[in-house]
């Protein structure tokens, strides 16, 4: 009860902040599975995205953040009471990987962002196995979702967000399975393939593949 208080009330301050910076919009929520275990992915490029994601979506769900925000006070109970739990970064931290295979074999929607850190620049970094990994233990769907421009509303180690006078974007790609994205590898090469395969995805839907296929273009062109 106190969960979903505590997401409504946020949600609502999260609607007035987006109206006031620039608007926000949501494509793709009809991919969104309604029930059942569903693993989110998106890119990260702002300590907005974690907010912008729960916000998108259409279905509550749990979300894996770095561990360090639990150690602020009250923020941490914040983040806790609103389904967040934490992860350390950086390390192979079977504690919070098991602790979203069990969410999701509950039937529960888990938001992780597989780059494992924010991006500085913008640009998509590599998928880290952990995501992957817990996808294929838990027999779930894979969600991608691409998030556009929350760095500019809360640029990198910025902490409040500012007018950015165009809405931030956020697209929910439709549900892939761990075995179209491995190409029914096995093993290590599996995750290896399925991370190679979701980064091509998530670099599609955010525009990226675009922009790296006119650069390359440009610098192909004879003077």
């Amino acid at each position: 009860m106190l969960y979903y208080l505590l997401f409504h009330t946020f949600k609502f301050l999260l609607r007035i902040i987006y109206f006031l910076t620039g608007g926000i919009v949501v494509e793709g929520q009809e991919n969104l599975p309604h029930t059942g275990g569903v693993l989110i992915t998106p890119n990260h490029i702002s300590d907005a995205d974690p907010y912008t994601v729960s916000y998108a979506l259409p279905r509550y769900c749990y979300t894996m953040a770095k561990s360090e925000l639990f150690e602020v006070p009250v923020l941490g109970t914040l983040i806790r009471l609103l389904h967040g739990f934490p992860v350390k970064r950086y390390t192979a931290d079977r504690t919070a990987l098991r602790t979203a295979e069990n969410y999701l074999k509950q039937g529960s929607a888990v938001v992780i962002f597989p780059e494992g850190q924010v991006s500085e620049f913008g640009n998509l970094l590599p998928m880290l196995p952990g995501a992957l990994l817990v996808a294929r233990r838990a027999n779930v769907p894979i969600v991608p979702v691409a998030i556009v421009h929350t760095n500019l509303l809360v640029p990198y180690k910025a902490v409040l967000p500012r007018r950015i006078g165009k809405p931030i974007r956020v697209i929910i790609g439709r549900p892939v399975q761990f075995s179209e994205l491995s190409g029914g590898l096995s093993g290590s090469a599996a995750v290896e393939a399925a991370a190679q395969s979701l980064h091509g995805i998530l670099l599609q839907m955010t525009g990226q593949h675009a922009q790296n296929s006119v650069i390359s273009s440009a610098a192909s062109e004879p003077e």
